[in-house]
């Protein structure tokens, strides 16, 4: 019985002790324009955490007579190198390189369909707060950096799309 209870408060020690390594967030400005993106960061050493983020968007646009539908996935993942001397991950100063991959479709009232597909990978640099003491507390991401993007759209004509983008990235979340 002791040994169980010895065990019990080692893993106990072991979770208070990981407190704030797992961040979830949302893009605010995407939410506003109607994509919703929504990401998981989790801490896998004190100065490095994984990050996986999913998006969709769609919409319905009509011109005229005119209607088109709209519609759009995405994953990306990314790992972010920490680099407070003072703080661990995931708060503070960081570094990443990132891939992703999206793809989307768009249909209008006379049953055209256009396809696009987007690959880009990059690096980005950012801080990320954590606010409020205690084992929990809201955290904010501000991001930018660049990246290089391969993109095709298919339908009625073939377009391919390759180059360097600037990127800025803004996320609001809840770490624990």
């Amino acid at each position: 019985m002791k040994k169980l209870l010895l065990v019990i408060a080692m893993v106990a020690a072991g979770f208070t002790a990981n407190a704030q390594k797992n961040v979830i967030k949302a893009n605010p400005i995407g939410l506003a324009f109607g994509t919703a993106e929504l990401s998981y960061e989790r801490a896998v050493s004190d100065k490095g955490a994984f990050e996986v983020g999913l998006s969709y968007a769609g919409a319905d646009v009509t011109s005229g007579s005119e209607k088109i539908s709209t519609s759009a996935i995405g994953v990306e993942g990314k790992y972010k190198f920490y680099f407070s001397s003072d703080k661990d991950a995931p708060r503070g100063w960081y570094a990443a390189p990132f891939v992703s991959y999206s793809s989307a479709s768009a249909e209008n009232n006379t049953g055209e369909d256009v396809g696009f597909s987007a690959f880009s990978g990059g690096a980005l640099a950012g801080y990320q707060w954590v606010f409020g003491g205690g084992d929990s507390g809201f955290a904010l991401d501000l991001n930018f950096g660049a990246q290089y993007v391969s993109a095709s759209a298919t339908g009625g004509t073939t377009v391919s799309i390759d180059g360097f983008l600037p990127r800025l990235g803004v996320s609001l979340g809840y770490a624990w």
